[in-house]
């Protein structure tokens, strides 16, 4: 608790302070609304800032007006005691119970942060209406909202780890009584199953289903409904189960294990579960070789036992070479004299007669000949129970499936120790690790090797326990980079395994040699697709039937997902590729098979990726991705010019939306190194390669190659008379003369582009071109014109369904809203366009759209809010290697700082600003940079060298229409003549800018 002789500010639940020994709280006027924003902010606020968050829609004179009223009154109030109040800013610094909380969520200090969580932020401050502040309070607190939530999830997980399971549960209900979270929901269950609670569970999950039903009038989901099979029904537990469990059976016979048994709490529940079905007698788990399926059984069959007073028996299969052998098995488990004549199943069926027996009968696919053996032994024993492990399902009609899966472990790196130790792939990993090496504990720093080796294996138990022998000698990373590059690292494994698990290779060949002929060339043929693949691909590329498809999928050596997809092992994949390499002439005939499929695909997608099917048709690249990468560079190696040429504007299109630029950069670069301008087969594939990869080049900044891409481009159109593909050229020199800043050149472009576009009947060239015409219309000064031309594209790209330009012109417009004084139609215009840019996966424009909506909010006053979204940007950018983007966020996020008062960070950031912009030629963003270093000097108290930044700023003819009004407006502020128009403004900016960062490169 703080120091209560020391003002502290509470703002999580109702607000109030700390006065001396007593707290007082806050009211509910504008008074209390602004005191709370400023202990929110913590530092200096400016007023118009304040002014416009309270009074969006006034005019400026009123909203200072009625700012300098509110300001009187909060200073007459007694717990305002410490507002610092300056001419043009004011800042009320004190401690605050929320920025305690925010620190221990950033230092992972979960039950502290939880202790520190009054409620939800600012409760009962809420004001009348729906302005900038009703705004603001709902987005911070639908922020605090979740890290509370984060807070409560890890700290889940800190006691989960401890074995505190019933404590983790129970710490879940407040999520769960608020909202009804599927995830924590799946949470809680866990928990409670791991603290023995199967019946707390079942109820949880059965109250969650009612108020889902109740209160939403909505049906569970597929993953609740799994959730609750596996939970099963209680009442039938009940009735199967004896009132008062049996002391365990000593005719059990199930066998010892070396090692602990890790994780599988829903496994052993969804066994559990579907035993206790009448109708469920014969059980299968199927699953690849080394997924766990012999240890899951033991497990189960050690929690069952109470409910079978006549025994559970182990019976292993692997050593016979016969179905009709298994009868002999069992009774030798059972301590059965050997039968001298009959069928070999009178002398068990007659130890087994009635009662309630549970077999796990182990490793059974070599003997599926003659699985009838199990229906004949539970038509005869009708209180016996089989439990079957095997890689593929017997195919008996008593045969209930449960599939097994590797242990769960986490798909992203964003997981800290603690919590990544939740999954059982980590847990067992660490858990074997320290059976050889005692202090072994993953860190920070090698927690993502971990990962990588769970994902490597897939969360197979039995590569993380061969792995986990190496951490004797070697560290995580090595381990991983071992695995992924060599099969027989993990092998042979440890003395006392079973030959078929002495390592990886060992289960694998097991499996293949149990395969037909043609489930073999298949299954190696299959080799040739990379990731996944659907049913058509490999009906194309390697005449697989669907049979033989179907039998793999049975084996457990494919996996068929609901998407219609199917997958393997990554593993497996690499010993499949091995077979079909045996092959050289089949491996050259597939690849070329596979090549023309994927490139044909990607073609046949050209005008989904750019129309109202573009969300399904992204959906269907990044699914085959590593398809398409693969059969692209086929076609390189093998010069495929009219494939390449054709299939590049859908790769562009793909990589722009998808914000990877510089991979589709290096796609076309290597397309263009391996054709010739000589070669008359090879030009129109360069042309179009050309003109397809210049907007890439543009956006990596690399825009002396993007021009000369698009004029070749434009070049070879024409003199091939190919009007279609010189439009595109068009279009993109008028964007890269524009950036440049020189107007009338882009014009000139733009306008032929348009006028092309419409005599061809082409829409989206035509609305591409408006929109660009807009934008250097809008930066020529003439804001009415751009907004005709932006609304013309919308119009047409709304008809033509293409969401991303859509998105694009919905930028455009918040953005000249924003430039007209319209805040509000401004953030209304790029929320929309994040909404639509996020539920289709466009990153590069979210990026976009957020370094617009900082901007606004900066207008707004929001600096905080401003400075985290431009962050959020700027990590889009950076990853996506759009380096222009990037220098405007840094820009803003500068500009930003130095409004905060923090003037050594704004002063970093413009001047690393600066130096990427110019580096990259972008004049009229250099010159808008130039323009915030003023106001950095401004607030650094040099009116002098703010004053001659602002005079070149407005005088050089490179400069945007929308930046000049402010420029010159800030300049009469300041007072005193001009400077004398220069000779040379080239020669001033290049001498103004090496003086902020030093001389250019």
């Amino acid at each position: 608790m703080p120091d209560v002789t020391s003002p502290f500010v509470f703002l999580l639940g109702p607000a109030r302070v700390t006065l001396g020994a007593g707290v007082q709280p806050f009211g509910v006027d504008q008074r209390y609304q602004l005191l709370a924003y400023l202990a929110w902010r913590g530092e200096w606020v400016g007023r118009e800032g304040l002014a416009h968050l309270f009074w969006p829609e006034s005019a400026p004179d009123t909203a200072r007006g009625n700012f300098r009223h509110l300001l009187g009154r909060v200073r007459a109030l007694e717990l305002a005691r410490g507002l610092e109040v300056e001419r043009g800013r004011l800042r009320w610094a004190v401690p605050t119970d929320l920025a305690e909380f925010t620190r221990a969520v950033g230092e992972e200090r979960w039950e502290g942060a939880l202790e520190l969580y009054g409620g939800p932020f600012l409760t009962g401050l809420d004001p009348e209406g729906t302005g900038e502040f009703a705004g603001w309070l709902e987005r911070e607190r639908e922020r605090l909202h979740g890290l509370w939530r984060r807070a409560l999830l890890c700290r889940a997980g800190e006691l989960g780890a401890a074995g505190a399971h019933l404590q983790a549960a129970e710490g879940l209900d407040p999520l769960l009584e608020e909202d009804l979270d599927e995830e924590v929901l799946h949470a809680q269950v866990g928990a409670l199953l791991r603290a023995g609670g199967h019946g707390r569970a079942r109820r949880a999950y059965e109250t969650f289903v009612a108020r889902l039903r109740g209160e939403f009038g909505l049906e569970p989901t597929a993953s609740l409904e799994g959730l609750g099979r596996r939970l099963g029904e209680p009442a039938q537990a009940a009735a199967t189960a004896p009132s008062a469990p049996p002391a365990p059976a000593s005719r059990s016979s199930l066998p010892t294990s070396p090692t602990s048994f890790v994780g599988r709490d829903l496994e052993l529940a969804e066994i559990g579960r579907l035993l206790s079905e009448p109708d469920c007698r014969l059980l299968t788990l199927t699953g690849p070789g080394g997924i766990g399926k012999t240890r899951l059984a033991l497990e189960a069959a050690r929690t069952l036992g109470p409910h079978f007073p006549a025994g559970v028996f182990f019976v292993p299969l692997d050593a016979l070479t016969s179905a009709a052998l298994i009868p002999t098995q069992i009774a030798r488990v059972l301590g059965v004299p050997p039968a001298g004549q009959g069928d070999g199943l009178d002398g068990v069926v007659g130890v087994i007669g009635r009662e309630r027996m549970l077999l796990v009968l182990d490793n059974f696919e070599h003997l599926l000949g003659d699985a009838d053996t199990t229906q004949a032994l539970l038509e005869r024993c009708e209180g016996l129970r089989l439990m079957v492990t095997s890689r593929e399902r017997l195919g008996v009609e008593a045969e209930w499936l449960l599939p097994v899966q590797g242990l769960a472990y986490p798909e992203e790196q964003d997981f800290g120790p603690v919590h990544a130790g939740q999954f059982d792939a980590v847990g067992l990993f660490v858990e074997r690790a320290r059976r050889v090496r005692p202090d072994f504990a993953p860190t920070d720093e090698t927690l993502p090797h971990l990962l990588a080796l769970c994902r490597l294996v897939e969360g197979a138990p039995l590569g993380l326990e061969l792995a986990a022998v190496w951490v004797r000698a070697l560290p995580l990373e090595e381990i991983a980079r071992e695995l992924a590059q060599n099969l027989d690292f993990l092998g042979p494994g440890e003395r006392g395994r079973p030959e078929r698990h002495r390592g990886l290779r060992a289960v694998f060949e097991h499996s293949w040699r149990l395969l037909s002929p043609a489930e073999q060339e298949v299954l190696a043929g299959l080799a040739v697709f990379r990731g996944g693949f659907r049913l058509e691909a490999a009906r194309q590329v390697v005449g697989a039937p669907l049979p033989v498809l179907a039998s793999l999928v049975d084996k457990s050596l494919l996996r068929a997902h609901p998407t219609g997809r199917y997958g393997r092992h990554a593993l497996l994949y690499g010993y499949t590729r091995e077979k079909l390499a045996g092959h050289p002439d089949r491996e050259a005939e597939l690849r070329a098979r596979h090549g023309a499929y994927f490139l044909g695909f990607l073609q046949g997608l050209g005008r989904a990726l750019r129309g109202p099917d573009q969300k399904a048709a992204l959906a269907a690249v990044d699914a085959d991705l590593e398809n398409v990468r693969l059969a692209w560079g086929w076609a390189v190696e093998h010069r495929r010019a009219g494939d390449l040429g054709r299939a590049a504007a859908p790769l562009a299109h793909y990589c722009t939306s998808r914000a990877r630029s510089r991979e589709g950069v290096e796609w076309l670069a290597g397309a263009e190194a391996a054709l010739s301008d000589a070669e008359p087969a090879h030009r129109t594939a360069l042309g179009q390669l050309w003109v397809a990869g210049a907007p890439l080049l543009h956006r990596l900044g690399r825009h002396a190659e993007a021009e000369r891409w698009a004029g070749r481009g434009l070049a070879l159109a024409r003199e091939q008379g190919e009007e279609g593909a010189a439009l595109p050229a068009l279009t993109l020199l008028g964007s890269l003369t524009w950036r440049r800043g020189d107007y009338g050149r882009a014009r000139s472009f733009l306008e032929e582009a348009v006028a092309l576009a419409r005599t061809r009947g082409e829409p989206f060239n035509l609305a591409d071109s408006l929109n660009l015409l807009g934008n250097v219309t809008l930066d020529s000064g003439d804001l009415a014109g751009a907004g005709r031309h932006y609304e013309a594209a919308l119009a047409l790209h709304r008809t033509l369904g293409h969401q991303a330009e859509v998105v694009r012109l919905l930028n455009n417009l918040g953005c000249l809203a924003a430039y007209q004084g319209q805040l509000g139609a401004s953030v209304a215009r790029l929320e929309e366009g994040l909404r639509l840019a996020r539920d289709v996966g466009l990153p590069r424009l979210v990026a976009q759209l957020l370094s617009s909506l900082a901007e606004t909010q900066h207008e707004q006053g929001e600096w905080a809010c401003a400075a985290a979204t431009a962050r959020e940007a700027l990590d889009l950018a950076r990853r996506s290697g759009d380096r222009r983007l990037e220098g405007i966020l840094l820009m803003d996020l500068g500009r930003t700082a130095t409004a905060s008062g923090a003037l050594e960070q704004g002063r970093r950031q413009l001047r690393e600003a600066l130096a990427l912009l110019w580096s990259l030629g972008e004049l009229p963003q250099v010159l808008r940079t130039l323009a915030r270093w003023a106001e950095w000097y401004l607030a650094a108290a040099q009116p002098g060298r703010a004053a001659a930044l602002l005079d070149l700023v407005v005088r050089h003819p490179k400069t945007k229409g929308v930046d000049q009004g402010p420029a010159r407006r800030l300049r009469a502020e300041l007072g005193g003549g001009e400077r004398s128009a220069s000779e040379d403004p080239e020669a001033d900016l290049t001498a103004a800018v090496a003086e902020l960062v030093g001389p250019p490169p």
